[in-house]
């Protein structure tokens, strides 16, 4: 599965970010992992998405990579928290695949 298909966001673009400490905390982590933190708050998301709030990003890699990464992030209660091989989580509660998140982590606080 590739993901050469999203850029890698700027450090400005990061910035503008501001879903709270949570959400920093999980932006460090996937970068620490070896995501790449593909979307914030720009981009073509649902139109009441936590996106445009700042409260949400997508981050891309290796299967494996987003694999791992959603597994430690379902232990931090995020709102939101899709990656349709894995599942989905919204509000705590198991949604299962939403369609969409096959090549990114989406993550929501």
């Amino acid at each position: 599965m590739s993901t050469d298909n999203f850029p890698t966001l700027s450090d400005d673009q990061l910035a503008r970010a501001h879903g709270g400490s949570q959400l920093s905390n999980a932006m460090d982590r996937a970068r620490g992992m070896g995501l790449r933190i593909t979307s914030t708050t720009g981009g073509r998301h649902a139109p009441r998405s936590y996106h445009y709030q700042g409260r949400a990003f997508d981050a891309a890699g290796s299967h494996s990579q987003m694999s791992r990464f959603y597994r430690e992030m379902a232990g931090t209660h995020p709102t939101e928290l899709f990656y349709d091989p894995s599942g989905g989580i919204k509000h705590g509660r198991n949604i299962g695949p939403i369609g969409g998140h096959r090549d990114h982590v989406h993550i929501a606080y």
